[in-house]
């Protein structure tokens, strides 16, 4: 979370690869926004670069995070 808040105030894009519902992971590039409960449950949004739309995953399925040097422009207020 730390990483992700870094990234988000200084406006770099993320790595994050996590857990995906079928079990597999994925790597993907994408803009950290914010964090949400919903049903007992802590969830990360995100914009992802490649699929141009907004994801959303379950904190405890994130595998890794690394910053990126790309620079993005906020679509929404960035919250992390």
């Amino acid at each position: 979370m730390d990483t992700i808040s870094f990234a988000g105030k200084n406006l770099k894009t993320i790595m994050i690869t996590a857990r995906e519902k079928d079990g597999t992971s994925e790597a993907r590039e994408a803009e950290p926004y914010s964090y949400r409960f919903e049903a007992g449950n802590k969830y990360f949004y995100c914009y992802d670069i490649s699929k141009m739309g907004t994801r959303k995953f379950r904190v405890e399925n994130i595998i890794d995070v690394s910053v990126t040097n790309n620079s993005f422009s906020p679509r929404w207020p960035v919250e992390v």
